[in-house]
């Protein structure tokens, strides 16, 4: 210690002697400290505990407000308050952490008047004051019903035991009309689509005012293998619309006590269709036998399975047939058949899957059971019985050929039938036009008709044209021997002169051969189709005034109207300076253009247009045609289907035709076409006219049904779609 204190202070210096009796002083109060200083913390604790205890119970006689609380961390467990004690400061007695216990809140009292955190007195005497009050329970409130009551215990539900139900009862007859609380309704699978109105749908309200009972009964009519390109857009986008489906109860019509619904009178349970898995399924139905497997695909991914009504999986196996895929089918058919009910497309089938693996048991046992369900098909029987016993039958005729048919022919080796294709359907005639096992001439006529009929791509039939070997001789002399043989083999010559003609009127020749042809053939459709880029690929010119008419007829015919309109522009003034050619040219053309006009207005052909009707019904005359009367009272009456107005001096001669019989489409379908159309359903006009105009389309429909059915179409704003059919049936006349 001195030494600590000489480094400090020197020695004999004043302070360093004060410095060491300071130090001295220290030690000794440390040492007496070590001795007494447990007594003497424990009386003064005990001491400031005794303070405290006197300070809380005055505080706490002054209390008589409620409290706020601030609580941080999770919220309180239970639903009274919370007392706060005094830990437990006996150290003789530890506890065990409970890691167990549910976490505890860090709650702060405050003063309301003093804003003063209370002390733990205080929040002892608040918790023994709420521990003596009774709890204060809320009432218990009437069950309330989330499903919808059913017809007839509607009242009894708002007038029940419940106490609240009567002050329930009152709330809502004082409400008035304000909320209304009605049921859910049921998603319906038939509003699935793949097309909205951007997309050529027909809208989502397309259905309103149609009653389901009407469409389910008509829809299974649709034509599915019909030519007409506009029957087939139109078919395809009434299947695929995005829409609202048609209601279950017919609406009633406006100061009439009849219903809209045309066969009101004979609906029966059966067209009930509560969740649209009905509608959807015939509507996936129709697109499988129209041969649009892409948009089936397509629409399968958003039906559920509980709305399987064993359609969608017979559309699948037949998909899987036709590509081949026999073995898929057959897992699927294993799977499906304990589900299948009545069907027996299902057990023959399986007898075939049987057959490949070589169940010759299990097939008698099934070909037994299809003979007892009374499946007559003879073709079918043939094929199987070859195929369970290794020994090939001959097989002359398959009447009506199925996706089935044509895998067990694949299967077998055999060659497909050439009746096979009198009644094939448009899903067959694409499988035969692309089968290994159809001879060539099959394929070409079976490429040709899927064409028409939309399942087969026209690239396909232009890569079938061009795979047929013709010689020199026979290309040299292509269009003398199309007007002699016409058919498929003369377009698919015609297709390849036009393809290797260096010259423009050489290919120009050849094009209006290949369109004579296809007219004859009924496929002039087809043959506008495959030859457009080279018809494209000319253009237009006075001098070419004899390919005019020809070039813009099918133009038109492929959707191209502006370069159908540059070929009328080409000839209008040589016509008007006499040029024959010319003339005859305008003459054929500009009605054409003017019916595909889709309300637009187009000043240079609206002001030949008068000069143009009057001198193409003066030719008409000249020519003593004897289907004069019959095209002009075609082309009029479409005209003004249309709005187009025709004058009264080009009527008037029409009066002198010859009666001639005429067929009658269906009165109620005209009936229910009208009603549709003055009340603006789209999906049911669209669905009338379809079915008005048939598998034969607008070539076979009469003048007065043609009529009615464009001018039902431009009436619901299916202005183009109107043109079209009009075009359509201007071409059958040979417009």
């Amino acid at each position: 210690m001195t030494a600590f204190r000489d480094k400090i202070y020197p020695v004999g210096h004043p302070l360093g002697r004060s410095v060491l009796r300071l130090m001295l002083r220290t030690a000794a109060f440390v040492f007496f400290a070590a001795q007494f200083g447990f007594a003497t913390q424990a009386m003064s604790a005990d001491l400031r505990v005794a303070q405290n205890i006197v300070v809380q119970k005055d505080v706490a006689q002054k209390e008589a407000d409620e409290l706020p609380s601030v609580t941080v961390g999770p919220a309180p467990a239970s639903k009274g308050p919370r007392i706060i004690t005094r830990p437990n400061t006996d150290v003789d007695t530890p506890q065990k952490p409970n890691f167990t216990a549910p976490a505890k809140n860090l709650q702060l009292r405050l003063d309301p008047k003093t804003g003063q955190p209370l002390t733990g007195e205080q929040l002892d005497a608040r918790g023994k004051s709420a521990l003596t009050q009774a709890p204060v329970q809320a009432p218990i409130q009437a069950p309330r019903q989330l499903r919808a009551p059913k017809t007839g215990q509607a009242e009894q539900t708002a007038t029940g035991n419940s106490p609240l139900a009567s002050e329930r009862t009152t709330q809502s007859a004082a409400s008035g009309a304000g909320i209304q609380v009605k049921p859910l309704g049921q998603a319906k699978v038939s509003a699935i689509g793949l097309l909205n109105r951007a997309e050529g749908g027909f809208g989502n309200d397309m259905w309103a005012g149609t009653s389901l009972p009407l469409v389910t009964r008509l829809m299974p009519g649709l034509p599915v293998s019909t030519v007409s390109p506009v029957m087939q857009s139109l078919r395809r986008r009434l299947l695929l619309s995005v829409a609202v489906p048609p209601e279950s109860v017919p609406p009633q019509s406006n100061g009439n006590d009849a219903p809209t619904d045309i066969h009101a009178d004979t609906r029966t349970d059966a067209d009930a269709d509560d969740d649209g898995s009905a509608l959807a399924a015939l509507r996936i139905e129709l697109l499988a036998a129209s041969g649009d497997y892409a948009a089936v695909a397509n629409l399968l991914k958003f039906v559920p399975r509980s709305a399987d009504k064993g359609i969608y999986d017979r559309v699948r196996v037949e998909a899987e047939l036709l590509a081949g895929n026999v073995r898929q089918a057959c897992r699927m058919v294993r799977n499906r058949l304990g589900l299948a009910g009545g069907e027996t497309i299902w057990q023959m089938i399986m007898a075939f899957c049987l057959a490949l693996d070589g169940q010759s048991a299990q097939v008698e046992l099934y070909e037994q059971l299809l003979y007892e369900n009374g499946v007559e098909d003879e073709a079918y029987f043939t094929l199987l019985a070859g195929l369970n016993s290794g020994e090939a039958e001959p097989v002359d005729n398959i009447a009506h050929a199925q996706p089935l048919h044509l895998a067990m022919l694949r299967a077998a080796r055999r060659a497909i039938p050439a009746s096979t294709l009198k009644n094939a359907t448009p899903v067959v005639l694409r499988a035969i036009a692309t089968s290994p096992n159809a001879p060539r001439a099959m394929r070409l006529e079976a490429a040709e008709r899927a064409e028409a009929m939309g399942t087969l791509t026209t690239d396909v039939l232009r890569r079938v044209y061009a795979s047929i070997p013709f010689s020199a001789e026979q290309n040299a002399d292509a269009v003398a021997l199309a007007e002699r043989q016409p058919g498929p083999s003369a377009a698919a010559i015609l297709f390849q002169v036009a393809q290797i003609d260096a010259q423009v009127e050489g290919r120009a020749k050849a094009l209006m051969a290949a369109w004579r042809n296809g007219r004859r053939s009924g496929r002039y459709m087809t043959s506008v189709r495959v030859n457009l880029p080279m018809v494209q690929a000319i253009r237009a010119d006075a001098d070419l005034a004899w390919f005019a008419a020809s070039a813009g007829r099918a133009l038109l015919a492929a959707g191209e109207r502006d370069a159908a309109r540059a070929w009328l522009m080409a000839v209008v003034e040589p016509a008007r300076a006499g040029r024959v050619d010319a003339t005859a040219a305008m003459l054929a053309l500009a009605p054409l253009l003017y019916v595909t006009a889709n309300n637009v207005p187009d000043q240079e052909l609206d002001a030949i247009m008068v000069k143009v009707l009057t001198g193409w019904w003066q030719g008409e005359v000249a020519n003593s045609s004897a289907e004069r009367y019959q095209r002009a009272l075609r082309l009029f009456g479409l005209l003004e289907a249309l709005g187009r107005d025709v004058s009264e001096q080009l009527w008037l001669p029409l009066f002198d035709a010859p009666d001639r019989e005429i067929r009658q489409a269906s009165p109620s379908l005209l009936l229910g076409l009208a009603r549709a159309a003055a009340d603006g359903r789209r999906g049911e006009v669209v669905l009338l006219s379809l079915l008005l105009l048939g598998n034969s389309g607008p070539a076979m429909s009469d003048s007065l049904t043609l009529g009615r059915v464009v001018d039902a179409l431009g009436s619901v704003g299916l202005v183009k779609d109107a043109g079209a059919v009009a075009f359509e049936g201007l071409l059958a006349l040979d417009f």
